[in-house]
């Protein structure tokens, strides 16, 4: 499946409300995210990609593509984004050192943590086709 298009999202959508452990974590989840996906012309990724969902008591109830507000907005290259897909460091310590920068209430959003990396997790389950010279770490 290509990275950020419908189909992922909505397979991540699926597996997320299926996985009984990342839902428990989740539970206390009420909130809305964005995540924009920064263009690196130079390593063969030209378009900007900006996804979102909504979580309700630890299920995700909607999906999306394109610009929407919401209560965190999180963003940083193409590239970073494959890197914590492929397991090259925690969603978590990108934040920390500012690789993906965040808005919204950073207490609130390192609270849910361990639900993210969870996340993340079942994340890397979903084959995944990346473009431009991050295609030979697709997710098989």
């Amino acid at each position: 499946m290509e990275f950020a298009s419908m189909e992922y999202l909505e397979k991540v959508k699926e597996l997320s409300n299926k996985d009984e452990k990342f839902v428990k974590m989740a539970s206390d989840q009420n909130t809305s995210y964005t995540f924009i996906i920064e263009p690196e012309p130079d390593k063969g990724v030209h378009e900007r990609i900006v996804i979102g969902y909504k979580i309700e008591n630890g299920k995700i109830k909607e999906v999306w593509r394109g610009e929407r507000e919401t209560e965190f907005v999180i963003s940083g290259k193409y590239g970073v984004w494959v890197d914590i897909l492929t397991g090259k460091y925690s969603a978590v310590r990108a934040l920390l050192t500012r690789k993906l920068k965040a808005s919204g209430n950073k207490l609130k959003l390192m609270r849910y943590a361990k639900a993210t990396e969870r996340w993340i997790e079942i994340l890397k389950t979903i084959p995944t086709e990346f473009h431009g010279d991050y295609a030979g770490r697709s997710i098989k």
